[in-house]
């Protein structure tokens, strides 16, 4: 048998200026806000899967469970 060769590339994740929601690399436009201002230059990951009762969620002003940078330049 033989083994098979995984790729080492990694996945480009993009994180969305306006609203902070962290989206694969192939996207173009924010699902959430409709931004189209997205950049790989992102820190900090947050995953967020019940805004109703997360402090954080509520800090920051998100309203739909999913994954969020805390900083985005």
């Amino acid at each position: 048998m033989a083994a098979t060769k995984r790729s080492t590339q990694k996945k480009v994740l993009l994180a969305c200026r306006n609203c902070h929601k962290v989206l694969d690399g192939d996207k173009t436009i924010c699902p959430e806000c409709q931004g189209n201002a997205l950049t790989p230059e992102w820190f900090g990951y947050l995953v967020i899967i019940d805004t109703r009762h997360s402090d954080v969620a509520e800090k920051m002003d998100i309203e739909f469970n999913g994954r969020y940078a805390l900083k985005v330049r």
